[in-house]
């Protein structure tokens, strides 16, 4: 789609209680670095992977509310995606500039879920320093980074994100032909999950379900080591944990966070393809 070039995602946001309840788990567990956050909101904690992709756990009075996920999409230029956007008729919620100078804006697709548009970070010097916690403040020295070097998971990139949607054919009229993401074949055995390619690799599951389950939300995380991966998560007496085999060969593991959101490690085999295929809608048998 003209106007609109989709880089990769940029970050995926989580509501949490607190910090201190939930932060370990992204920073101790899964090996992500605490950077200093971009934003005024102090309780919007920033922190990101190997491939630079981000995880943002935001402090919410009412986590697990499906409003306050959101997910943003890494755009090569924010006004050209402003201006396709609104061309479609989509409204922009709110847009501006963050300390780093990313550009940014937000919409709402047809089911309600809050998108992001996001121009790559670091733009320009901002001197903002965090402490392990995630708290940021102004400074005047190098920029902070938080890591746990001996953390057991060591998660890689963000292979997808899964979104609840209630109607397919408008959810898809909204990635495929404003935002410019491709239908691809789905890899699992339900026709109610939809899967688009970004041009990094990466993709966008959307989910036909109930209206309002936001338990569907979650992101999908390429880890090192799976088998290690699912023994951690099993020692931590993660509650909901699901185990299966994709049609691609890769595995999966499901769990919910201490705040109850889902959250996907995918296995770091080769993605086997070419032996599905996908209609216009997303409707995916084997050939």
């Amino acid at each position: 789609m003209a106007g609109i070039t989709i880089t990769g995602f940029n970050h995926i946001a989580y509501p949490i209680s607190t910090r201190e309840h939930t932060l370990p788990l992204y920073r101790d567990i899964l090996g992500l670095a605490v950077i200093p956050s971009m934003v005024d909101g102090p309780g919007v904690i920033w922190t990101q992977m190997e491939s630079g992709t981000m995880i943002h756990p935001i402090e919410s009075s009412e986590p697990g509310k499906l409003g306050t996920f959101h997910l943003a999409f890494g755009v090569e230029s924010v006004p050209d995606a402003i201006a396709s956007l609104e061309a479609s008729g989509i409204e922009v919620t709110s847009s501006g500039e963050r300390h780093d100078g990313q550009e940014f804006a937000f919409v709402n697709d047809p089911d309600g879920n809050r998108m992001e548009f996001a121009s790559a970070n670091d733009r320009k010097p901002h001197g903002r320093v965090c402490d392990e916690w995630g708290v940021t403040m102004n400074g005047d020295g190098p920029s902070s980074r938080h890591q746990k070097a001996d953390a057991p998971i060591r998660v890689l990139s963000a292979e997808h994100a899964a979104v609840p949607i209630t109607d397919r054919k408008s959810a898809i009229t909204f990635y495929r032909d404003v935002v410019g993401l491709s239908i691809i074949p789905s890899m699992v055995e339900t026709d109610g999950i939809t899967w688009l390619g970004l041009p990094n690799g990466s993709m966008l599951h959307l989910v036909e379900t109930e209206q309002g389950d936001a338990h569907t939300y979650h992101g999908g995380f390429v880890v090192e080591d799976f088998d290690g991966a699912i023994n951690t998560i099993q020692q931590l007496g993660a509650e909901n944990i699901r185990i299966g085999d994709r049609l691609d060969g890769r595995r999966a593991l499901h769990f919910d966070d201490p705040d109850g959101n889902h959250v996907e490690l995918v296995s770091n085999n080769p993605a086997r393809s070419g032996h599905r295929v996908a209609d216009e809608w997303g409707y995916t048998k084997d050939i």
